[in-house]
């Protein structure tokens, strides 16, 4: 009887080891711990190799955005301008005329610069709205200057309106053909034409006289 129970205890345990291969023993001690107290130095180079890497294309990425914003703010800059100064200068040459028995002078013009009685309203308070104006180019810019009634070398006003203009020529429509002179202070052209070069572009503008007295 003691023999029958013994085989069935020993039975049951060859069943548990069975079942639990793994077992602690003090003889055998297993230690399945696979924690590190730090990084290899091979670890930590390719570590600050690739962040080196990422930071390189970063700062590449940013140095092209960067490059390109400033020069679509430059070039919105210079089309400000550009749109500024023949805006100006497109209204005041619609708006010139002549004025019988009057101090004022008549148009006249050259490839260089003109000369014309002009309501405006760029002024200072107090200033008339009419004025004799006259748009120049000088020096690889265009300049506008505000004349005083009978000399039209004494100058009240002048405004820088382009700087950096090559090749610049003003010509006049006198009804039949454009021509590169306008001689006739008592008559007002159909149109003026200004060409120039500024900053890599070819610029022309053609503004038509409104009035015709």
């Amino acid at each position: 009887m003691k023999d029958r129970r013994e085989q069935i205890e020993d039975g049951k345990m060859r069943r548990w080891e069975v079942a639990h291969p793994l077992t602690l023993s003090p003889s055998h001690p297993l230690n399945f711990s696979t924690s590190r107290g730090g990084f290899t130095l091979i670890e930590v180079l390719v570590s600050v190799t690739i962040f080196a890497i990422v930071m390189s294309i970063l700062y590449s990425a940013f140095s092209t955005s960067s490059a390109n914003a400033k020069i679509v703010e430059g070039m919105a800059d210079d089309l400000s301008s550009l749109s500024g100064a023949l805006d100006t200068f497109s209204h005041e040459v619609r708006g010139a005329y002549l004025i019988s028995d009057s101090s004022m002078e008549g148009f006249s013009g050259k490839k260089e610069g003109i000369t014309f009685t002009t309501t405006t309203p760029y002024v200072r308070d107090g200033e008339p709205t009419v004025q004799l104006v006259s748009y120049i180019f000088e020096e690889d810019s265009l300049i506008r200057r505000a004349l005083r009634p009978g000399s039209q070398k004494e100058v009240k006003g002048e405004y820088l309106l382009l700087d950096g203009v090559k090749d610049p020529a003003f010509s006049f429509f006198d009804g039949k053909g454009w021509i590169d002179a306008w001689p006739y202070g008592n008559k007002l052209p159909a149109g003026v034409r200004v060409v120039f070069s500024y900053k890599e572009r070819n610029v022309e503008n053609v503004i038509p006289v409104w009035s015709r007295m």
